[in-house]
């Protein structure tokens, strides 16, 4: 509740567990809505995200080279671990 809440709504709960009068209902759903309103700046930047087809290829692409680059390097020294290297023959 710290992280999503503002500091004055975590330490009213706080309070109210301390001195055993929390109303667990009542926690909980103002912690789904702090959490609601806390995520979503992060749901809006996925979804511009997501509905961007041109960056998402550009990333596909610039992601599936360096995947093939390091796929690349890992096969080489597996294979010269193995006694497989037949680059200096």
């Amino acid at each position: 509740m710290a992280l999503v809440s503002d500091a004055s709504t975590s330490e009213k709960f706080k309070k109210d567990f301390e001195s055993g009068q929390i109303r667990y209902g009542d926690m909980k759903k103002q912690l789904a809505d702090d959490m609601i309103r806390f995520v979503a700046p992060i749901r809006e930047k996925a979804r511009a995200i997501r509905s961007d087809e041109g960056f998402l290829n550009k990333v596909i692409k610039e992601g599936a080279e360096q995947a093939r680059e390091s796929a690349a390097k890992t096969i080489q020294a597996a294979r010269k671990a193995m006694g497989f290297d037949y680059t200096s023959i």
